[in-house]
């Protein structure tokens, strides 16, 4: 059967499995069922690997020295990737550019698979992932871009605006769903702060948040333009008899959304609309 839509995840902050995917695949495949799931290109993302390497490594350095070690390490773990990924990001090299990189490696592995067709994308991205794949939009939008991989001549022979590069810029990007987001974290500081401008005419934004989240937070309030192209929908994240008295009403739902029904329920319905 052939190809016709492609939905891409991409994970969070902290010490991320590279499996992290994994109930989200399962419930997503369950739902929308076998004949449109044969229709879909799965592919997550992960840069994890780009940073786990390096803050282990500080991470060790300072046992002996240091008491809260399982706080610590979550500090340390998640929010050196939040860091990480600013710090110096205009430098080829650095954590920002690979992750940039792997992105664009992955959406020509998609372009090829799908018979180098430009199909509709959708994007689920948790938490610190709605910042990384929101400035690997901003910069391919940009014509200068200052960071990342689109600052620099690409020696692979894709020319401008062919069907390849128009697919790797995300020009296909039908819908992205937020979940956790904290774009709020990096942006809050400026004057002026500016959405990514609608990849295509029919896109649309789709952000969850818990308001017992203290890292997921809601994104129209932003800045106009955020609030022209951002719907915020609030859910009780971990939800159910279980997750209501041990996650849900707390910081620890930031970890919840991808078994939320509400999220799968939305994003299955937007899967079979599109496919």
């Amino acid at each position: 059967m052939p190809k016709t839509i492609a939905l891409v995840t991409i994970h969070g902050m902290g010490d991320t499995a590279g499996d992290y995917y994994t109930e989200i695949y399962d419930a997503i495949k369950k739902s929308i069922g076998k004949d449109t799931w044969e229709k879909v290109i799965f592919k997550p993302l992960y840069y994890q690997d780009i940073l786990q390497n390096n803050q282990e490594a500080i991470f060790n350095r300072m046992r002996g020295q240091i008491d809260w070690m399982k706080l610590r390490e979550f500090l340390l773990y998640g929010f050196s990737d939040a860091g990480s990924l600013e710090y110096k990001k205009e430098a080829v090299g650095s954590p920002y550019f690979l992750t940039q990189q792997m992105i664009l490696q992955s959406m020509d592995e998609i372009f090829d698979e799908a018979g180098q067709q430009e199909i509709p994308v959708i994007v689920i991205a948790h938490s610190l992932g709605g910042q990384v794949i929101s400035s690997y939009i901003w910069d391919a939008q940009k014509p200068s871009p200052a960071a990342g991989i689109w600052s620099v001549p690409r020696a692979d022979g894709v020319a401008d605006e062919s069907p390849r590069d128009k697919f790797r810029r995300m020009r296909s990007l039908q819908r992205l769903y937020t979940t956790g987001c904290n774009i709020p974290i990096f942006v809050s500081g400026h004057k002026k702060i500016e959405a990514i401008s609608p990849p295509v005419s029919s896109f649309k934004w789709y952000n969850f948040f818990d308001e017992d989240d203290v890292l997921g937070w809601p994104l129209r309030p932003l800045s106009p333009s955020y609030e022209n192209l951002v719907e915020d929908f609030s859910v009780n994240a971990g939800g159910g008899v279980i997750g209501s008295i041990l996650k849900s009403w707390n910081p620890f739902s930031h970890g919840q959304y991808w078994t939320d029904g509400d999220v799968i329920g939305h994003l299955s319905s937007t899967i079979k609309q599109l496919a």
